[in-house]
């Protein structure tokens, strides 16, 4: 096995130059560099992480906890941590919980024993992200706001996103509005909620609640739902639907009984469906801005990283955007 002192031979320097162009790079000549570079090269030296990691004291790798990367939003916002974590010569490791307290808990420790240099974290419980203050780990929530924590967080302003698209479906003449989402539990989902029940009072429309279901972000409940809804004597005239994966079930439960999205019920969802490009008719959608929330999420990690005794607070509220396709009618 090849070690520091066989590339040392080689390169006709000392063991410590090789040290010095491992670990600190800045403190050697740009030539001498590039020639300990092109010997290791030759002779396939790979140097080791975890000796770097001690004597630079940093891992230089991001921790993920998210709680579903099949969402079509977190995998795009995890791609895009990916990239923006890599300009930086940080590399990535994801924990996916399932919405679960127990596994994001585990995720968490397991992160910490692996000794990332920090977190970025989409929390379920307010417990996990007390357990990070305390053992003083830097991390950024995202996606959810924890009122009972300080902390630092980037946020989508879903309850703007979720207003917009409820006035858009009311400037169609819908009033009859049926409502996917989840048990009421997490900060979007909440948020999201509130917003549709504003626009519904500012419009005086009366029972916004009558056909609000709870899906659990769940596919095959918004399946069931959708069916249960569209087959009632008074029907809603248009879904909003919280995400993507309770938008893919209405879609599917719409074909399921031969009706046509936009000319028998009109659909808004939160976050692009897979496929959102090709699929018709276009399904009008609220986007968030992916990559902001990405970017700003690892620059603040960093900057936390880089200045640990810091009392600096960041907080960030990204406006998202209605996407208009074509699945949203006027009321026949």
């Amino acid at each position: 096995m090849l070690t520091i002192r066989d590339v040392a031979k080689k390169a006709k320097v000392s063991v410590m130059t090789i040290s010095r162009v491992i670990n600190n790079p800045d403190k050697v000549s740009a030539k001498t560099y590039q020639e300990i570079c092109q010997t290791m090269e030759h002779l396939g030296y790979q140097p080791s992480h975890i000796a770097q990691s001690l004597v630079r004291k940093r891992t230089y790798t991001l921790g993920v906890v998210m709680p579903n990367i099949k969402n079509t939003f977190f995998n795009s916002w995890f791609r895009s941590l990916e990239e923006h974590a890599k300009s930086f010569n940080y590399t990535l490791l994801l924990g996916d919980t399932g919405e679960d307290i127990k596994h994001e808990m585990n995720h968490v420790r397991l992160l910490h024993s692996h000794r990332v240099d920090g977190i970025i974290i989409v929390p379920h419980s307010c417990d996990t992200v007390s357990y990070l203050i305390k053992s003083k780990m830097p991390f950024v929530v995202a996606d959810r706001f924890i009122p009972k924590v300080k902390s630092d967080y980037v946020l989508t302003d879903h309850y703007a996103g979720a207003f917009e698209a409820v006035e858009y479906l009311v400037s169609l003449g819908h009033k009859k509005i049926a409502v996917l989402k989840g048990p009421g539990l997490i900060y979007p989902d909440i948020e999201r909620f509130r917003g549709f029940l504003d626009v519904m009072k500012k419009h005086n429309i009366k029972d916004p609640e009558l056909y609000v279901r709870n899906c659990d972000f769940q596919e095959s409940l918004a399946y069931e739902a959708v069916k249960d809804l569209l087959g009632r004597r008074d029907p809603p005239t248009a879904i909003f639907s919280f995400n993507s994966i309770m938008t893919i079930g209405t879609i599917k439960a719409v074909q399921s009984m031969k009706l046509s999205i936009r000319d028998n019920i009109s659909l808004i969802g939160f976050d692009a469906i897979p496929g959102q490009s090709i699929f018709r008719p276009a399904i009008t959608y609220v986007l968030q801005p992916i990559e902001d929330l990405a970017r700003n999420a690892v620059q603040i990690l960093l900057k936390k990283i880089e200045h640990p005794n810091s009392r600096k607070k960041y907080r960030l509220f990204l406006k998202p955007k209605l996407i208009i396709g074509e699945s949203c009618g006027y009321v026949k």
